[in-house]
């Protein structure tokens, strides 16, 4: 293989392997490729695994910049990642947004036919706790509103 067909299977192995695996992008992309550039394409993955073949150093660094753009946006991005089994995007979006981490799952758990899902159980649970606080501290007399805290220590730990 010579320099000229070298960076054209490059290409190729860029435009293919940029898409997700086990996605209908990646086969529409292999079936525009065509059928020569197709098995070329193979021997050049099958050369690359065995080691005869050394993979481009710019192509996992463009494959890295790519993961890195790409984002959870929305819930239907989280359901394509979770098809993909991305979990470095998953885990990203529970460390940087656990609350929206937390409703897409209760939206997919709803889906499935869970209605009470143990999140929606716990925030309901803060917020009661959170009102018979207020409601306590709301308590004008001193002496009663002291004797209310302690009979109900565990709500002000």
């Amino acid at each position: 293989m010579n320099q000229a067909e070298y960076e054209h299977m490059v290409k190729i192995y860029n435009y293919v392997y940029s898409a997700p695996p086990n996605t209908k992008e990646r086969e529409k992309r292999l079936a525009e490729i065509g059928e020569e550039d197709s098995s070329e394409l193979w021997n050049f993955y099958c050369g690359i695994c065995s080691g005869r073949i050394k993979e481009p150093e710019y192509t996992n660094k463009e494959h890295a910049v790519s993961n890195i753009s790409q984002k959870i946006e929305g819930y239907e991005d989280f359901l394509r990642t979770l098809r993909c089994s991305d979990t470095n995007k998953l885990f990203k979006l529970r460390r940087s947004n656990p609350g929206t981490y937390a409703h897409y799952v209760e939206q997919l758990e709803t889906s499935f036919g869970h209605k009470n899902s143990k999140t929606s159980r716990d925030i309901k649970r803060l917020m009661e706790k959170k009102k018979k606080r207020s409601e306590i501290m709301e308590i004008q007399d001193t002496k009663e509103r002291h004797k209310a805290i302690l009979e109900n220590m565990a709500l002000f730990r």
